[in-house]
């Protein structure tokens, strides 16, 4: 065993001897095949470097863990928090200290952990310096080397004594032993780096791990949800780039809006507010045979009845204060194209009696003439009542109601084609993207699911606004984070309630089931995660109610 010089005893050649088992030492604290030993090995060889009886590796609080039995044992300050714990504790013959926390002086460790510097005493039992120490009287301690490890800052200290020899520990050995415990700080350092990034590694490891899971199986939702694009169903002879999806819904009604692009009769287009019902008007007037002439539009909910008439069938000088000439209202500047007529079901009785003459005697009169006013022009109107319940009310003309819905389309919710809403939203992206000069963030798959599993209850409009929102406040990567708030948002939808009473409970859940199933395209999996029930129950209620 190599046995320490004291400075005395050693000349020149002496003196490196130790400096040469310090790098020795280094090397194998560097390669620490087991890194659980490394205190135990540095205790050794800081006990034959010095030539102590015992050694004691001691953490500071900030770096120390809670531990048990003998090595761990931690020391607590009054409020109970530790100040330092005794990671490791050998002796000469290289076995384990047991309790190990009543062989160390609390007052010596607490001193240099606290201070970082070293302390060193020839006979410590007897060292003015520590006699209101209780710890150093009672363990009898002759010679003590207490010397800081540090890194930035001190983490923990070596600690080695003699209690049979006075006098064991110099100068000499005292810088040996802090030149080593720097070494010794670097070495425990690295194994806790190792074990920490080896812990990171496999929380990162199962957090992967549960994510593919996770992403599996919003995968499997969005390609149950959604149907593949492709080119423009043969059946349609335009392809409508501004109306987006071609999911069932969206396709069943451009195959209506196909079959009467080319005649002059009125459509009426209802649809929930933000369906898009505009976007379909203007469909209507770019593949007709109008197209070529003007598009006008006019919310008729937007406008004040009084000034609704004039804006509509226009006015002649002096018809009111303010008309200082004559001016031609919006039915005749449509002249040979599409008026749009939004919200008709806000209009005035009073003005519904002058539509309906526009309609049937293709004339208008303007507010304050005499004289009628040819016009050529096709009316699209839209709403989101129900116009025949507001005729049985007496709000609006049923006359009216009959020659505006010669063709009635319905614009489907956004809730009744979710297909269609991952096309929606990579489109409003790339139009947001373009707009701020940005490039376009990425969407994770679980923030479209969410915004695909929402009802939307303001439908297209109100999703890209919530488009838009998730840009403005996201960064390269929009995530589940921006759309949490959707999940709290309260479902909304037309329900019939009165339509199910008096019908069986089974009949009722056949039924939306089927509408469900239907909705899905058959995909079953996909309609029992839009029902909000498990597969296996949805599975047993197709087989108890016999859908197959």
């Amino acid at each position: 065993m190599f046995r320490f010089l004291k400075r005395s005893e050693a000349g020149e050649e002496g003196a490196r001897e130790p400096l040469l088992r310090i790098l020795e030492l280094n090397k194998e604290l560097a390669r620490a095949p087991r890194p659980e030993a490394l205190p135990d090995r540095i205790l050794d060889a800081a006990i034959e470097l010095v030539g102590a009886e015992r050694g004691f590796l001691i953490r500071s609080g900030d770096f120390a863990s809670r531990g048990d039995a003998d090595a761990g044992a931690a020391a607590d300050d009054p409020a109970g928090e530790p100040r330092w714990e005794v990671v490791a504790a050998r002796n000469i013959d290289r076995e384990n200290v047991r309790r190990a926390l009543k062989k160390v002086s609390r007052s010596i460790t607490s001193q240099v952990l606290e201070s970082g510097e070293p302390f060193r005493s020839a006979d410590a039992v007897n060292d003015e310096a520590l006699l209101p120490a209780a710890s150093v009287t009672e363990l009898k301690l002759r010679s003590v080397l207490c010397v800081p490890m540090r890194l930035e800052r001190v983490i923990g200290c070596l600690y080695v004594d003699n209690r049979f020899a006075q006098g064991q520990f110099d100068e000499a050995a005292q810088d040996i032993l802090e030149a080593f415990a720097d070494q010794a700080a670097v070495a425990m350092e690295r194994v806790r780096l190792l074990a920490e990034n080896e812990r990171v590694r496999r929380s990162l490891e199962e957090a992967n791990t549960a994510l593919q899971a996770e992403l599996k199986d919003r995968s499997e939702a969005l390609e149950s949800l959604s149907q593949s694009i492709g080119p423009v169903p043969a059946s349609l002879r335009h392809e409508y780039p501004d109306l987006i999806g071609r999911g069932r819904a969206m396709t069943a009604m451009l195959a209506v809006v196909d079959r009467v692009l080319e005649g002059d009769f009125p459509v009426l287009l209802v649809g929930e507010s933000g369906t898009g019902k505009e976007l379909v008007a203007r469909a209507l007037h770019a593949h007709g045979p109008r197209r070529e002439r003007p598009f006008v539009g006019v919310n008729c909910g937007a406008i004040a009845e009084g000034l609704l008439e004039s804006e509509l069938f226009g006015a002649v000088k002096g018809a009111y204060t303010g008309a200082h000439r004559d001016r031609r209202g919006l039915v005749e500047a449509a002249g040979g194209g599409v008026l749009f007529l939004d919200e008709i079901g806000e209009m005035s009785l009073a003005l519904q009696a002058k539509l309906l003459r526009v309609l049937q005697e293709k004339t208008v009169r303007p507010v304050g003439g005499s004289e009628e006013v040819s016009v050529d022009v096709r009316v699209v109107s839209a709403t989101h009542r129900d116009l025949a319940r507001e005729v049985e009310l007496g709000n609006f003309r049923e006359d009216l109601y009959y020659r505006l819905k010669v063709v009635q389309v319905d614009v489907p919710a956004l809730r009744e084609r979710r297909e269609d809403i991952p096309e929606l939203v990579e489109r409003f992206v790339a139009a947001a993207a373009a707009k701020s000069g940005k490039p376009a963030p990425r969407l994770t798959p679980e923030c479209l699911a969410a915004l695909v599993q929402h009802d939307w209850p303001g439908n297209v409009r109100e999703l890209e606004n919530e488009v838009t929102r998730m840009i403005a406040l996201g960064g390269d990567e929009l995530g589940p984070e921006l759309v949490a708030h959707l999940e709290r948002a309260p479902r909304t939808g037309p329900v019939d309630v009165a339509g199910l009473v008096g019908r069986r409970m089974a009949d009722v859940e056949a039924d939306l089931i089927r509408a469900t199933l239907e909705a899905t395209g058959g995909k079953r999996g996909e309609a029992a995660r839009m029902l909000g029930i498990p597969r296996r129950t949805f599975y047993n209620r197709l087989k108890s109610l016999g859908i197959e």
